[in-house]
This record gives structure tokens, sequence and C-alpha cells, in this order.
């Protein structure tokens, strides 16, 4: 694997392994959070705005938000125009663990771009979100 890759690679790992040790008592997952994030934006998307959002399979986020309604953390509604869809909305739960992930998601981020300057974590933060963009046009257009 290319240096980027690699670099990438470990980084979600580190980043999965600092989340599920840092929120294992609220029994909140690395990929849950992924979720949550999404809905404390905008709580009440879909199912599917949602797996698009972060480019995963219909089937996974059916069975995630399935394991977070389980745990208190999401209610499913009917979608107002289609039945079929589902709305996914934050329980008070959820909402009390809002503050706590915010600051875990910025101390991660602190300390992983501590010795950086404001302009090359910009920089880098720019680069991802380019290449993240690339990556899911790549995937696009082989399906």
């Amino acid at each position: 694997m290319d240096k980027v890759g690699t670099c990438m690679t470990v980084l979600m790992r580190q980043l999965n392994l600092f989340f599920k040790h840092e929120l294992s008592e609220v029994e909140i997952t690395a990929s849950e959070l992924m979720y949550l994030s999404q809905l404390y934006e905008k709580d009440g998307l879909t199912q599917e705005e949602m797996a698009a959002a972060i480019t995963v399979d219909k089937a996974a986020t059916t069975r995630t938000i399935q394991g977070m309604e389980k745990k208190g953390l999401v209610r499913r509604k009917a979608h107002e125009s289609n039945y079929r869809a589902k709305r996914v909305y934050l329980t008070d739960k959820a909402k009390n663990a809002e503050a706590q992930i915010r600051t875990l998601q910025k101390r991660w981020t602190n300390f992983i771009t501590q010795d950086m300057t404001t302009e090359e974590t910009e920089s880098v933060s720019s680069s991802l979100k380019k290449m993240a963009q690339r990556a899911k046009e790549i995937n696009q257009q082989e399906n």
C-alpha cells in the first residue's frame, strides 16, 4: 500500500481504538458515532441519507441503526411521504451524550494536530475532503 493509504489506514484504526476506549462506558461504538454525528448536525435524516453520506451500504446502515435503537440511542419513524423509508431521530440518551462526544472529538483533533500550524491543519483537512470526494467518485463509476 502506498504511504498515503498506509497513513490513512493507521489513522482510522487509531481513531476507532480511541473512541472504542473512551466511549465504552456509554456503550457507543465508533461506527455508531458516525451516525450520531450526522444526527447531531441534522436530526431526522433518513437511513438512506446517512448511508450515502458515509458511503456505507444500506444493509449495514440498517443493522447499525437497529443496534442503536436497541441501546435506546435512536428511534425510527416512517417517512411521511414514503412508507418504505425510515427517518432516524435522536433519543434523550443520545442527546445527553452529545457534549461528551463533542469533547472527545475535539480532544482527538487537538491531539493529532498539536504540532501543526493552523494553516497546516486547514490544508490537511481540505486535502482529505478532496481525497474523500474523489474516492467516492471512483467507486461510483465502478458501480
